[in-house]
């Protein structure tokens, strides 16, 4: 029997992800335990059966589901979760990380002068992840025209995905896009200059 299970709030989907492999890796019955995010939060999940339903919503609950369908809600610890699957939770890849880099005016290799603290993060988490892929796009603000925009922000793309190959990171495993003025962080009319627009976000998974 196999219980079908579905994020009933999509800020749980996160959080479950990592505790989706305890229900593969179990024995019968099957446990599956609702973990926390590093922040604290937890959503809730629906796990179902042939004969039965269960939701669990806080931190470290969870259910067993027997091989005749029945499902049985647990309760577990911070310290019980660890003690027995602190192994297969070390195993698991690093969450995504986001980071930030503010360019200049019309500048696709100026950085702003708070981004240099964030580079020195980045060269730090970039130092101890295993096999990265990495996601560069290039981002401006509203000043100027659609295609100038288009082109500015792939050069920003670019420049930080040159800056990240220094850094020992394979050409081939950073995909870089320029969205141009298209998804500013700050809205402004049209035409409009904004600092914190004129970014690159850089994705580390």
């Amino acid at each position: 029997m196999k219980a079908v299970i579905r994020p009933q709030r999509l800020a749980s989907a996160a959080a479950f992800v990592a505790l989706a492999s305890l229900a593969g890796c179990s024995t019968p019955p099957d446990k599956i335990i609702l973990l926390p995010d590093p922040e604290g939060n937890v959503g809730a999940v629906v796990v179902h059966s042939a004969k039965a339903e269960q939701t669990i919503d806080k931190a470290y609950a969870g259910v067993d589901v027997a091989q005749n369908g029945a499902i049985e809600k647990t309760m577990e610890s911070q310290s019980s979760v660890q003690a027995r699957y602190g192994a297969l939770l070390a195993a698991r890849p690093p969450r995504p990380m986001t980071f930030t880099l503010f360019f200049l005016f019309d500048s696709a290799t100026e950085l702003a002068p708070d981004s240099p603290a964030t580079v020195e993060k980045l060269k730090a988490v970039l130092a101890t992840w295993p096999a990265p892929q990495v996601v560069v796009i290039g981002h401006t603000d509203l000043a100027g025209s659609q295609e100038f925009n288009d082109r500015l922000s792939l050069r920003r793309a670019q420049s930080a995905a040159a800056f990240l190959v220094k850094q020992g990171i394979p050409a081939s495993k950073i995909e870089i896009a320029g969205r141009g003025k298209r998804e500013p962080l700050v809205q402004t009319a049209d035409g409009v200059p904004n600092r914190m627009n004129r970014r690159v976000v850089i994705t580390i998974q």
